[in-house]
């Protein structure tokens, strides 16, 4: 493997803006939070596009293209390379992309009402190379695998080159232009769904489902230059942008889905929401409130529950342990109450497993988790496609990291959409959610709003 230390860039993206055109663009990132790392990387050496009906198309860096039969996820783990060590921090090669939600329905046999569409269900990449940058260290470092494409390995070079440079450059960019935002669920609408859900409770069917509604508009400028908008607007610690040639990814996420380092597994799964306050004092007195809340704790703990199941199916027994319970994360536009549970990889387990097995996340679903995805099936309006699925990363190393993807934009074409949502027990308050579900996503639309 090449090693090349470049000028610490405190702000990647400039660089990236010298490859914003390239093909399976990702960057995954930690919103700019200074002491944290980030990475990006383009062109991988083969794609793998899952199509459904255990059949993926695999393109390579050259743009040659055949289908492979069989089960994804087993294709993938043959892939990546089976190192469990490595003195490299973070990602410095290996796979990443994303799960998109109706991927989790075919998993788990759940048939959709909804026609199908040509949208992959899921799409990763083999990248051999990264820009790795570590902000506690100010350390920015190229890293190149031998068995990365030549015409690939010139076209770092050419950016490493150019690194100097974009470490000086400007940061401004003209703000996206973007049409008016609106719902795909009205009011009346919504209370039908939410009255159903009610009714679902109360029969024993479910203890809580997740009822999302979708925003959509649309803009004729770039993936990039929307996502450089966002970011700016809204730093998050589990963001994500994937370009991919059906749609792009551009990921604000608030929420992680699972880490596995060191063989360690953690996931942190998200109930509970309050807004910021417009002083200090209405923001300490919400986050107070949530913190306090019978109810937020109560749907966050059904979560937990279900997450340690899911995480249980690949780990050493005895070892799943909840660390920490209804904790109050804070972000630019709402509190969030989080919790944290960790367990050890048992052997023989591949960390592609614990992902696939667990997934989609309970947070977004409701429990027990195939019964909410139904009714959720039964009662939405539109196909969720990616939205709330997941975005990861597997490196050579053996680490994976992933987040469920809310606070997200999926772009096709011109299309803009956006979903936000949140889970209804039996003393949920009709108002109250449909309000939240406005909450969630209020500064996306803000930050790309017509102007």
């Amino acid at each position: 493997m090449r090693v090349l230390q470049l000028p610490y860039l405190r702000q990647p993206q400039l660089l990236i803006n010298q490859i914003k055109d390239a093909s399976g663009l990702i960057w995954f990132h930690e919103g700019g939070k200074q002491g944290q790392c980030e990475w990006f990387s383009a062109w991988p050496d083969r794609n793998f596009e899952y199509l459904g009906n255990h059949q993926t198309r695999v393109t390579d860096v050259h743009g040659q293209q055949q289908m492979v039969s069989g089960d994804f996820i087993e294709l993938l783990k043959a892939t990546v390379c089976q190192s469990t060590a490595s003195a490299k921090p973070g990602f410095t090669s290996g796979l990443a992309g994303h799960f998109s939600y109706d991927f989790g329905l075919e998993r788990l046999n759940v048939h959709s009402k909804f026609t199908a569409t040509n949208t992959p269900l899921a799409v990763v990449g083999n990248y051999r190379w990264s820009c790795y940058t570590n902000h506690h260290e100010q350390k920015t470092t190229l890293y190149i695998q031998d068995d990365c494409a030549a015409e690939v390995q010139q076209r770092i070079i050419s950016l490493a080159d150019n690194a100097k440079q974009a470490s000086l450059s400007n940061a401004n960019a003209s703000k996206p232009v973007v049409g008016e935002w609106q719902s795909q669920m009205s009011k009346t609408a919504y209370s039908k769904s939410f009255q159903a859900i009610q009714n679902y409770l109360v029969e024993g069917d479910i203890y809580q489902a997740n009822l999302t509604r979708q925003w959509l508009s649309q803009s004729d400028d770039t993936d990039w230059q929307l996502y450089s908008a966002l970011v700016a607007a809204m730093p998050a610690p589990f963001s994500v942008f994937h370009r991919c040639a059906t749609l792009s990814l551009l990921s604000v996420s608030p929420e992680r889905f699972i880490e596995i380092k060191n063989r360690k597994i953690t996931t942190q799964p998200i109930k509970g929401t309050r807004p910021r306050g417009d002083t200090p004092e209405q923001d300490s007195t919400l986050r107070t409130e949530l913190q306090n809340s019978e109810k937020d704790q109560a749907e966050n703990l059904m979560i937990v529950d279900l997450l340690r199941n899911d995480i249980a199916k690949n780990a050493t027994p005895g070892s799943v342990k909840v660390e920490r319970l209804f904790e109050i994360q804070s972000f630019r536009n709402v509190h969030h109450l989080v919790s944290t549970i960790t367990a050890e990889l048992q052997e023989g387990s591949h960390p592609l497993d614990v992902l696939a097995d667990a997934f989609p996340g309970g947070s977004i679903t409701g429990a027990p988790k195939k019964r909410a995805m139904q009714i959720i099936d039964e009662l939405e309006t539109v196909r969720r496609g990616a939205y709330c699925g997941s975005a990861f990363y597997l490196s050579d190393n053996g680490d994976l990291d992933s987040n469920i993807l809310i606070r997200t934009l999926t772009q096709q074409a011109d299309k803009l959409s956006c979903h936000g949502g949140g889970g209804i027990v039996i003393d949920s308050k009709e108002d109250e959610e449909y309000e939240e579900s406005a909450i969630k996503v209020s500064r996306i639309l803000k930050a790309l709003r017509p102007h």
